[in-house]
């Protein structure tokens, strides 16, 4: 269903408002609405003194489907509060929403961009726009009053949003999802080239961040690199058309870079690029750290130790046949030897961890490590699973000692 929601203050004064190359006469705004706007419902907020100065004019129309809706003065917050929640039950799941802020106090603009974002996220709700008539421009216009939509500013929440979920818990989705809404039409990329330009920036764009954030959320620290490289350079040759078409992000996308920039890093297999693809997953490590992102950040720091070591040791770092299954084996067994047990099955780099000076600090940790690891791989599904908070507290007191793996890393 199609509502407006209006507001009328205690002053009328007839004028002549423009929309869309077209004059319509009103006493109040709401009564221009009526004749240019198609609508199931209009509710018109009054407070117990508009609705007798000025609803009267509205009901001279005798339109069923304009109705008032009697709301306090807004002398508080608490009225306010009030006002929010009588909206509220006016307003269904799935309802499309035209607002009207002509009229009423200074404070309900502010309002009404606060009820349009929560209707969207609680309801479902689609704002087919924010209309203010504003008489007051008819004085340098020849009386003629244009109607100005602000329903677009809506989507800087959206924006704000979007680009809050992607720096501080890595899901791009909802970004992505934005850049593609303003990719053209059919019919625009059928007609123009620039249409055609603009769409394969934002799709590029789009689609880097959603290919950094699937990488992230998966724990791919090498695909993470090479993604967040590719999106710096999607994200600079799309600025003008982010610009043209996504204006909210052409600010908001400098955080993004400063936030995902950090671990771009081209060609990380190489082997001269291998130390520094270690400290960045030290810092993705940290990164997940912070947002509590604790199966990742307990899978990653497992295979970080594993390669730390293979480059220390000089083997293949890529190689689970070869290199890694030397490591891990050399640090099972160093576990097996601390513990007095046999050793079943040697390893090529025994005797390479046995010369470290901190070996049995990496050991002890990384039977930490591999036990919580274990653990969170299991899903509970364990004889004594250990509760989600003791997993989390025994990562925070683990993740210090990844110090002493790192100062094992080449100087930079």
């Amino acid at each position: 269903m199609k509502k407006i929601i209006t507001f009328l203050g205690i002053q009328a004064k007839k004028t002549t408002y423009c929309f869309q190359g077209q004059n319509y006469d009103g006493e109040v705004f709401a009564e221009a609405l009526h004749k240019f706007c198609n609508y199931d419902s209009m509710l018109v907020c009054v407070t117990s003194e508009a609705k007798e100065k000025t609803f009267p004019i509205l009901e001279k129309l005798e339109e069923k489907r304009i109705q008032a809706v009697e709301i306090p003065t807004g002398q508080s917050t608490e009225e306010m509060w009030e006002t929010f929640k009588i909206i509220n039950q006016e307003v269904n799941e799935n309802d499309s929403v035209i607002f009207d802020i002509t009229h009423g106090l200074r404070s309900l603009p502010f309002l009404v961009f606060l009820f349009a974002a929560y209707l969207k996220a609680a309801k479902n709700v689609t704002i087919e726009a924010i209309y203010y008539g504003a008489w007051e421009l008819g004085f340098s216009n020849n009386g003629i009053a244009p109607v100005i939509d602000l329903s677009e500013f809506i989507g800087m929440l959206d924006w704000l949003t979007a680009t809050e979920r992607f720096v501080e818990i890595g899901d791009g989705q909802p970004l992505a999802d934005l850049l593609k809404k303003g990719m053209p039409s059919k019919i625009e990329l059928r007609d123009s080239i620039s249409a055609r330009e603009l769409k394969r920036d934002l799709e590029a764009a789009s689609k880097a961040i959603e290919s950094i954030s699937l990488a992230l959320r998966l724990t791919r620290p090498i695909e993470t690199m090479e993604e967040a490289t590719k999106l710096k350079q999607a994200l600079k040759k799309a600025e003008p058309s982010i610009a043209k078409q996504a204006q909210p992000f052409s600010i908001l996308g400098k955080q993004v870079v400063k936030e995902y920039g950090q671990f771009a890093l081209e060609n990380p297999r190489e082997n001269s690029q291998l130390a520094n693809n270690l400290r960045l997953q030290l810092k993705m490590i940290q990164w997940y750290r912070e947002r509590q992102q604790i199966v990742q950040a307990v899978t990653l720091t497992r295979e970080w130790i594993v390669s730390v070591l293979a480059l220390k040791f000089g083997e293949p770092t890529f190689s689970n046949k070869n290199g890694r299954s030397e490591v891990e084996r050399a640090l099972n067994n160093g576990v097996r030897i601390q513990s007095k047990k046999t050793v079943d099955t040697i390893s090529s780099c025994d005797e390479k961890l046995k010369n470290l000076a901190n070996k049995d600090e990496l050991i002890d940790l990384w039977q930490q490590v591999t036990e919580l690891r274990n653990d969170i791989a299991h899903v509970g599904m364990n004889p004594d699973p250990k509760l989600a908070k003791t997993l989390k507290d025994r990562f925070e007191k683990i993740y210090p000692s990844l110090s002493l793996v790192a100062s094992l890393l080449p100087p930079q």
